[in-house]
């Protein structure tokens, strides 16, 4: 990018190089919060709330499908999650690959470039 780049093109290939890593760090520990609490700590996916079951309008048959419902909407949402997550990591990971490529080589350029001037500086100031 240094042979004519522009700082918008640095800042451009900068920010999405980051947007996407932020995109990998939340899908992964979404993905591993889901795990953790599927197979290693049951109990923490517990809801916060319940339905409140009133037999006096309810059957005892009503509240078990009601809870039976509950368990389901759950499983749905974490699967969803699962689902969303590993999406962005599919659209994520390439993007943040290819864009931070360029910003290292970028970078990588300006550090050789001021290497080799720095280099440059003793022999003018030898003759």
């Amino acid at each position: 990018m240094s042979k004519g780049g522009s700082v918008i093109l640095r800042i451009y290939f900068s920010l999405v190089a980051f947007v996407t890593l932020m995109m990998l760090i939340f899908s992964v520990s979404d993905l591993i919060n889901i795990s953790l609490k599927t197979f290693v700590f049951p109990a923490a996916d517990a809801p916060e709330y319940t339905m409140y079951c009133d037999l006096q309008y309810q059957t005892q048959e009503q509240c078990d499908l009601q809870k039976a419902n509950e368990a389901q909407a759950n499983n749905v949402r974490k699967q969803q999650s699962a689902v969303r997550d590993i999406s962005m990591l599919i659209v994520s990971a390439p993007l943040f690959w290819l864009h931070f490529r360029i910003v290292y080589r970028d970078w990588m350029e300006e550090l050789a470039r001021k290497r080799k001037e720095s280099e440059d500086e003793p022999d003018e100031k030898k003759k």
